[in-house]
């Protein structure tokens, strides 16, 4: 079968080609949707995660909130059925000097008696704190030290949110650090019989949330994302693959490495930091999209192919050959040259060099009939001639009949060179 690089190569590759082309840029322009996608699905994944948990903070604040006010309210019941509160004389705790406090005239310095009624009902933590210039100490407490002793003669953090609610002798809830950890608290001035401020009246809760643990370990970004919580000067909670450092690290983004992003609880003191490296995600998005590029652009090569093949078995068996050479044959045939010997690709018989193949046969046919029958009319018209000299010489000889002989031939020839031409309508 001959090679028709013409057709090919200047009609169906370029058709085969463009259609390449088109899918491929789609195959493109949908795998960056599809690596925005994907962004948009971690980003959704870090909302939903952080949103689960707020919502544990939020219930866990909820419940704290009404334990710390049922402690808070039968630790003021044990003073006040005691006899009420009122400044006593200076003595020793663990070492420091400050003013006991008295309550139904017991001195409460180193007396447990009423913390630990109140923690025995309520659970959690309570303290009793003595007034001392700027300073509040603790006099009576269960809150425990890292070796496990009572934690009298410490001090009330200044920094904390707690102490400026109280020196302006106003009361506070919320989360605050107690010994390194944070606690959810309820703080209230005590006051004396005459209205004088000496001390506090404390309860709280260490936070310890172990739904908060199982959110944080099941809120993994990426591959090293994490969602944390910290306050402002460490993390406080985690998950198990990540440390405190790494945490620290990560958040401060000195690099700018790091997607970040912090939700705010303001009733714990605390924010929820999400963190994962932005290098993951956009490796997350090209891995989707380039697998949707390669796909589209495998399906548009298979298409293509299949475009190739079609359209040339289709267009050029139907025209039997290459259309440039096709033309070049009619061009030649409209010219008058019969001798073209017409080349079929394939064997259809109605395609197009078939049926030229054909007329240029009938045409050669045609003008074969034409020349014999001129050549015959030619003959017939010399012997004609000749017969009507002899007429001339002698009218009555044989010579009329010949004269009516060779019309009647001629008349023959010129009706069958009309039916030939008459095969053609014109």
């Amino acid at each position: 079968m001959p090679v028709f690089r013409g057709f090919k190569y200047q009609v169906v590759l370029p058709v085969a080609g463009i259609t390449l082309l088109l899918i491929c840029l789609s195959a493109i322009g949908f795998s960056i949707w599809a690596m925005q996608q994907e962004q948009s699905v971690v980003r959704q994944q870090v909302a939903d995660n952080v949103t689960s948990i707020q919502g544990v903070f939020v219930t866990t604040a909820a419940l704290m909130q009404d334990r710390t006010h049922a402690s808070m309210a039968l630790l003021q019941e044990q003073i006040r059925v005691r006899g009420g509160a009122e400044k006593g004389s200076p003595v020793s705790v663990a070492g420091k000097t400050v003013n006991d406090i008295l309550i139904g005239g017991k001195g409460q310095a180193g007396d447990f008696a009423i913390v630990d009624y109140v923690t025995r009902l309520n659970k959690g933590t309570a303290t009793i704190f003595s007034k001392d210039g700027e300073h509040f100490v603790r006099i009576a407490t269960n809150v425990m030290k890292d070796d496990g002793t009572r934690a009298v003669g410490t001090e009330l953090n200044n920094t904390t949110p707690a102490y400026a609610e109280l020196k302006s002798q106003r009361a506070f809830y919320g989360v605050v650090d107690i010994l390194g950890n944070p606690y959810f608290t309820a703080y209230e001035p005590l006051l004396g019989k005459n209205g004088e401020s000496i001390g506090i009246a404390y309860v709280g809760y260490k936070a310890e949330l172990p739904v908060l643990s199982h959110a944080l370990e099941q809120a993994h970004l990426l591959k090293s994302g994490f969602v944390a919580v910290v306050d402002s000067s460490k993390a406080r909670y985690m998950p198990s693959w990540v440390t405190p450092e790494q945490v620290q690290e990560a958040t401060a983004n000195k690099d700018g490495s790091w997607v970040i992003n912090r939700t705010s609880l303001p009733e714990w003191g605390l924010t929820i930091v999400s963190a994962y490296p932005a290098a993951e995600l956009r490796a997350q998005g090209r891995k989707v999209g380039f697998g949707v590029a390669l796909a589209g652009i495998v399906l548009g090569a298979a298409i293509s192919a299949t475009l190739f093949f079609l359209l040339d078995r289709k267009v050029l068996h139907l025209l039997g050959g290459e259309p440039r050479v096709a033309a070049d044959y009619m061009k030649r045939i409209a010219d008058g040259d019969l001798a073209v010997d017409i080349a079929i690709v394939g064997a259809r018989p109605d395609s197009l060099m078939a049926s030229l193949k054909v007329m240029e046969m009938k045409l050669k046919n045609l003008v074969s009939a034409v020349r014999g029958g001129a050549a015959e009319v030619s003959e017939q018209s010399h012997k004609f001639e000749a017969a009507f000299v002899t007429f001339q010489k002698d009218p009555q000889g044989s010579s009329s009949q010949e004269i009516v002989k060779l019309a009647k031939g001629i008349s023959r020839t010129l009706s069958l060179l009309e039916k030939s031409v008459g095969r053609f309508r014109l």
